[in-house]
């Protein structure tokens, strides 16, 4: 006896709506490469205690890193499917400085200013032009 198989492809089976509780990939208006400038954090990092809570947390600094990162522009480095942006912290000067090497920090798009648009990649097949 054979197993009825469905007629639908597998490209079609992945099509739907979301389920409750599955991740939805979210629009933003940043794009990878673009600058930004910090304007805020969440609240529970804007605690000067926040670090002491924890020994990873007094380790890393954490909190400081964010605190300290107010105000500061920043290259976008990835996007992940919630909508945060992911942005290398130590990629700046004064905090590569204070913090030392290899810092990345995730924000959420609401604590950001878009400040410039990243370079224009040419698209596939498309040669660039010199101006």
């Amino acid at each position: 006896m054979s197993i009825p198989r469905s007629k639908k492809t597998s490209k079609q089976t992945k099509v739907g709506a979301a389920r409750k509780g599955s991740p939805i990939r979210h629009s933003s208006k940043f794009k990878r490469g673009d600058k930004v400038r910090i304007t805020n954090i969440a609240k529970y990092l804007k605690d000067p205690n926040y670090d002491l809570k924890d020994e990873g947390y007094r380790q890393m600094r954490t909190a400081e890193l964010f605190r300290f990162c107010i105000g500061r522009e920043f290259t976008v480095g990835d996007l992940d499917k919630y909508g945060h942006v992911e942005i290398d912290a130590s990629a700046n000067r004064a905090v590569r400085k204070e913090f030392g090497k290899y810092h990345t920090i995730w924000s959420e798009p609401e604590y950001l200013e878009h400040v410039g648009a990243g370079e224009e990649r040419p698209q596939q097949g498309k040669a660039r032009t010199k101006k």
